[in-house]
């Protein structure tokens, strides 16, 4: 495997030039989900969310104090497809798939006031712990959909000036990345009949079936292409800054001509084709961080979202062609239209604190707006909790519950630190919901895990 092979050379690298660092990691987690199967455990899925084994090789360079660089990146062996077929079993990548995430590939000039740096990279500017409403400018990655703090790295480059309490960065995001989703039966989006109804169908006795989406993924231009800026001021009391981000929502919404396909109409039942979008936005916000009082860590975001208005509606064409087949009895006038965004300004914020009390810290969090709500009448808050005891130097516990009082998510972990190298982990999450919950589409995701990591 080639990617296997830069690793090495990678480590060999380090070990013969001064000014060059390096190191690995291997990882591996199983999980058991839980959903859909309490009343036959046996036939519980397993699940991945492609991390079933990684191998995480990095190197950073300093041959001077005014340049560096960064290689960083996963490689990931997938669970294996669940179904073969004689070609399958010829194909080494269809028998044990694996993919290769890039986390790191950078090179950075700094001067006594500036630093420039270009490549593939994170771009982290939120203050709160495990979720945020201003981290906007790298994509969400969802891969596992009980984390909400994780975001994939872009190419992009960042120009910095700054002194010492003060600096100025500017970012360029040239090439659209969309949101990794998940592989588990999780649902970020209305469904079909929550989105159509009978004047769609043209009858209040035809049920939506099947629904199927036609992404249209923005083309990589000068006009499509990102930019965010942000002021940030580090006096002695606290951290705060303010920033802006024009790009695009790396989670596709409906936008365009509804098509009906599959119409079946001795079964009652049509199938619809949806075209989705991944819609402007302009993000405004502000962070600020600090020490308050008795060991109290507070912090708060506020983000106010200049959002594209987005609308769904059947095509005129094809239900004109429905009238002359019989299927309808008249084009609806006017053609119904399904507003899925509304375009107004909305405001996102989360607060919180955090207080350690000798071996255990617990973190008190409260959010409105969660990540799938995108419009101002949308909005519902969220209370969290978080509980991290480290019992010993071998032995940590980490809890976290979240809920909007209607659905909640619960994930707990136990850590051993094992020989002083390896760290065994065995844990859950729970999630649970009505459909009106944001919690409702993430049941997919509940899990029993055990997982291990060394690095070296």
């Amino acid at each position: 495997m080639s990617a296997v092979i830069f690793a090495a050379f990678l480590l060999n690298t380090a070990q013969a030039n001064e000014g060059v660092q390096a190191g690995a990691s291997v990882s591996g987690t199983a999980r058991i989900g839980i959903s859909e199967c309490a009343d036959a455990v046996g036939e519980c899925p397993w699940i991945n969310f492609n991390d079933t084994a990684v191998f995480s090789p990095w190197a950073t360079a300093n041959p001077n104090p005014n340049v560096s660089a960064r290689a960083h990146f996963d490689v990931r062996l997938h669970g294996p497809a669940g179904a073969y077929g004689l070609d399958n079993t010829q194909d080494a990548d269809a028998l044990q798939p694996w993919s290769l995430r890039i986390r790191d590939a950078w090179v950075s000039a700094r001067s006594d006031h500036t630093e420039l740096r270009i490549g593939a990279q994170r771009i982290a500017w939120g203050v709160a712990n495990g979720v945020s409403v201003v981290d906007t400018v790298n994509p969400l990655n969802l891969e596992d959909p009980s984390k909400f703090d994780q975001r994939l790295s872009t190419l992009s480059m960042a120009a910095t000036a700054h002194s010492t309490s003060w600096s100025i960065t500017g970012v360029i995001i040239p090439f659209f990345v969309p949101a990794a989703l998940p592989q588990a039966n999780v649902d970020l989006m209305a469904g079909a009949d929550d989105l159509f109804d009978q004047r769609f169908t043209g009858s209040e006795n035809i049920q939506v079936g099947a629904l199927s989406s036609r992404p249209k993924v923005p083309e990589d231009t000068l006009q499509n292409t990102s930019v965010a800026t942000q002021i940030r001021w580090t006096p002695s009391l606290g951290d705060f800054a303010l920033s802006w981000h024009h790009g695009k929502d790396s989670l596709p919404q409906v936008s365009g001509d509804v098509i009906l396909v599959g119409y079946q109409t001795k079964n009652d039942e049509v199938d619809v084709g949806v075209p989705l979008i991944y819609p402007n936005l302009d993000i405004v916000g502000f962070t600020g961080r600090g020490e308050l009082f008795a060991d109290i860590t507070g912090w708060v975001e506020t983000a106010v979202v200049f959002p594209e208005q987005t609308q769904a509606s059947p095509s005129a064409a094809q239900l004109d062609a429905l009238v002359k087949l019989g299927t309808i009895s008249s084009v609806p006038d006017p053609i119904p239209t399904s507003v899925t965004q509304d375009g107004d300004v909305y405001t996102k914020w989360v607060a919180g604190v955090e207080r350690p009390f000798g071996s255990t810290r617990i973190t008190a969090q409260w959010l409105h707006g969660f990540f799938t709500e995108r419009q101002a009448d949308d909005l519902n808050d969220y209370g969290m909790l978080g509980l991290r005891w480290t019992v010993n130097p071998t032995i940590r516990v980490d809890a976290n519950i979240a809920s909007d009082f209607t659905g909640g998510l619960g994930d707990f972990a136990l850590t051993y630190l094992h020989a002083d190298t390896a760290e065994i982990s065995i844990g859950g999450t729970y999630i649970q919901g009505p459909s009106t919950s944001a919690f409702g589409g993430l049941q997919g995701a509940s899990n029993l895990r055990t997982s291990m990591t060394m690095a070296f």
